[in-house]
């Protein structure tokens, strides 16, 4: 019924469609287009994802207040400066008569230093009363609407005046103390951090919407306020939307003790925690009676009867007792009674309040809620707090719902089974959303960080925001952060996007919070390279690498991921050797070429035939032009902080410098001896014989035993290979032998770019924000 009289009051529909955050922590300026439903983040550890939510709390959500080391890094020099400016002062400013223009520069130097965030609104005409405070031209028939939220330790010249000298006298014991000294406050930050009281509140005004991110983010300029805009005041945004947030669940699963003091709070996640924040805020009774429900009111006012009675009944002996000491007397009150004061929350709180049932409609199987799985716990918990958000929402102390409701998860995956993180997005949503067909004007909005990739490839491009660090460089002296949209990263070209969103939902490939990736041919290097980088990589081997098995013929396809992600990337891949021949005419009899696998036995004019070393990089066609690459054909950099290394097999030192063209290829050339040595009759340390390889091990080792020559075996190699060969039994058997340390070298083509992968990945000494 709230919900249907609520819708009644808006005719239209606003959606946040976009946010601009500025130089909160290390994000320097942060652009992130909002979904219409649901908006997921990704990306690597300590890319960001955190900060922004964390951020929008600051701005938005009650009760997270704003602490120094918000203030980005790169503000900081100006803002000690400020602190030095003030360490000056002889007398009280605010007690001096004097030229204001100084203090005007100081309130601009630092205003301009504080985090902001920019939020833009897509609305409809009949929104006018929702909006109408923050638009910018008395002509309005809906579309962008932008506010400006700002951390503002001084509104004015005034105020600034009086932080300064609060600064200047905290100050003022200590300041001769050396540079060396710890005493508070050692600079302007250092007072923020005990006092971050002192850095104000957020104030919130309004945008131009004539430049506005909606119609076009290249033509898009971030605003400048001015010096004299007016402060809009704060109840106005809270009308217009609600923001919750879920943290990332933890301290699960642990038994709650009996003992612990009533005054400590349950733990947070638990279920039973989620319903007792609810019924405390819709359940009690209060003597307003609002949002409160009749049959529970009677039921507890019925029970508190029959409980006093029952206390009564069951002390009334001990206190005959009491009277024995003279008491009590004449004047005294004759007659002690219990009235008990029942409230519908404290009924739920205690540790066995919510029970679970093993069977169907008994009341005999009945677990507590920490002897459950953690997984149906998280689960539950979840659900609860989301129902929460929405039936405070529809039920607000004062006014009509918020037409926009954004509720941020982090991490939502904690402890989740993996069939529930792909559909939870989907269901978060439906339980957030109110079900009313006349509450449609009212729009739940999801933003989700996450580090799963079966919850974040359940979604289409469209709602994945790959959150990038950007390292410092000349131009950027501070590392910072971006954001890219996914959804934009293929352009118009559909089916290249079908690709890779399908390819990541069948893989769920890690790539999207990676440190790095390497994409490789087939399931042998997908199963042996990442044990060469554990046995000869160490460093490599601590970081956090994707390994994607796409193969040389659809690696291309990827790049425009690639570019957008801009993390450093492997590609190994194989030189397939081809010979040109005569194709299939077209319909009008003109003859056609194309490419046939052949062995690479040293014969002329041969042809590279993979498509990702023709079309991506070096983008050579002729054989031989691979065989002695310079480090410019290696390393494709076209794209600004953006390196691809591409590995193909290349001439073995070790047999005569013959060119394989497969990794099996280079694999048996590197380790000849080996492969042959797997044929000779061996006994263990007791005398027991030893037993030959046997499957397609064996099959390799006896061509190598057998073959006359490198080309020969190279003849050989590629007729077994390419008939029914099992390369996956191959590597397995390979697998196996590394594993228990058998000296099996890895081919120097990938060698080589796993050691620049690693040089890639070595930590610099950028600072950490």
């Amino acid at each position: 019924m709230l919900e249907a009289a609520a819708a009644t009051q808006a005719s239209g529909d606003i959606t946040l469609r976009f946010l601009e955050l500025c130089q909160f922590r290390r994000l320097g300026k942060v652009q992130l287009d909002i979904d219409e439903k649901t908006t997921i983040l990704v990306g690597a550890n300590n890319s960001g994802k955190t900060s922004i939510l964390a951020a929008l709390r600051h701005f938005l959500a009650d009760g997270s207040a704003f602490g120094a080391f918000d203030i980005s890094l790169s503000q900081w020099p100006k803002l000690r400066a400020l602190g030095k400016t003030w360490e000056t002062l002889t007398e009280d400013p605010s007690t001096v008569v004097g030229s204001e223009e100084q203090w005007k520069e100081q309130l601009e130097t630092i205003l301009s230093a504080m985090p902001t965030l920019d939020l833009w609104f897509d609305a409809e005409a009949g929104m006018y009363h929702y909006v109408a405070p923050f638009l910018s031209k008395f002509s309005w028939k809906g579309g962008a609407v932008g506010v400006r939220l700002r951390l503002e330790p001084a509104t004015n010249v005034d105020e600034l005046k009086q932080l300064a000298w609060t600064y200047h006298t905290a100050r003022l014991p200590v300041k001769e103390m050396g540079a060396d000294s710890l005493a508070w406050p050692i600079d302007l930050l250092d007072f923020w951090l005990r006092e971050p009281a002192k850095l104000g509140q957020v104030r919130t005004y309004k945008l131009d919407a004539d430049n506005n991110p909606l119609e076009g983010l290249k033509a898009y300029d971030t605003q400048t306020l001015p010096a004299d805009a007016s402060p809009i005041e704060r109840k106005h945004l809270t009308k217009l939307i609600r923001v919750d947030f879920v943290a990332a669940q933890r301290g699960l699963g642990s038994e709650e003790a009996d003992s612990r003091s009533v005054s400590v709070p349950h733990r947070v996640g638990m279920f039973s925690n989620q319903l007792i924040k609810f019924a405390r805020q819709h359940l009690n009774v209060a003597s307003t009676g609002h949002g409160h429900r009749a049959d529970l009111i009677k039921a507890v006012a019925e029970a508190q009867r029959d409980l006093d009675k029952k206390i009564h009944e069951a002390i009334a002996d001990s206190v005959e007792e009491v009277k024995e000491l003279g008491y009590p007397g004449l004047h005294d009150p004759q007659e002690i009674r219990f009235r008990t004061r029942i409230q519908t929350a404290d009924l739920l709180d205690h540790g066995t309040a919510v029970q679970y049932s093993m069977q169907k409609e008994s009341l005999e199987e009945l677990l507590p809620e920490y002897s459950i799985g953690l997984g149906y716990q998280n689960l539950q918990s979840l659900s609860y707090q989301l129902v929460s958000f929405k039936a405070a929402r529809l039920k607000p102390e004062k006014g009509s719902p918020a037409p926009v409701h954004l509720v941020m998860i982090e991490e939502p995956e904690a402890h989740l089974h993996v069939q529930v993180q792909r559909i939870f997005p989907d269901k978060a949503h439906k339980l957030i959303s109110p079900t009313q067909k006349d509450a449609s004007a009212l729009k739940s909005q999801l933003l989700i960080s996450t580090h799963s990739s079966h919850l974040a490839h359940a979604e289409n491009f469209d709602r994945l925001r790959y959150v990038r660090r950007i390292a410092k460089s000349a131009a950027n002296p501070m590392p910072t952060t971006e954001v890219v949209n996914l959804g934009q990263v293929f352009g118009d070209d559909k089916k290249t996007r079908q690709f890779a969103e399908r390819y990541f939902r069948v893989q769920h490939t890690d790539l999207l919070f990676a440190n790095a990736a390497i994409f490789v041919e087939g399931v042998a290097e997908r199963m042996l390279v990442p044990l060469f980088i554990e046995r000869d990589f160490k460093t490599l081997n601590s970081r956090y690498v994707s390994f994607l098995d796409i193969g040389g013929s659809h690696a291309h396809r990827l790049k425009p991921l690639v570019e957008k992600l801009r993390i450093p990337t492997v590609i190994i891949t194989d030189i397939d050797p081809s010979e040109e021949k005569e194709g299939k005419p077209k319909k009008n009899g003109e003859p056609t070429k194309k490419l046939v696998a052949v062995a690479n036995i040293g014969q002329a004019g041969l042809h590279c035939g993979n498509p990702t070393l023709r079309g991506w990089h070096p983008k050579l066609q002729k054989l031989d032009d691979f065989k002695n690459p310079t480090e410019a054909q290696l390393v494709w950099d076209e794209t600004a902080d953006c390196l691809v290394r591409f590995a193909w097999q290349l001439p073995v030192a070790e047999a005569d410098g013959r060119w394989p063209s497969t990794f099996e290829d280079s694999l048996v050339l590197t380790n000849m001896p080996w492969f042959k040595g797997l044929m000779d009759e061996k006994v263990d340390e007791d005398g027991v014989e030893i037993e030959t390889p046997t499957g397609a091990l064996r099959s390799v080792a006896k061509r190598v035993d057998e073959a006359g020559s490198v080309s020969d075996l190279l003849g050989a190699l590629h007729t077994l290979m390419h008939n029914s060969f099992n390369k996956g039994d191959f590597a397995a058997s390979i697998f196996e032998r590394v594993s228990t340390e058998e000296p099996v070298l890895c081919p120097k083509y990938i060698a080589d770019a796993l050691g620049w992968l690693q040089a890639q990945l070595e930590p610099s000494q950028e600072p950490m924000v």
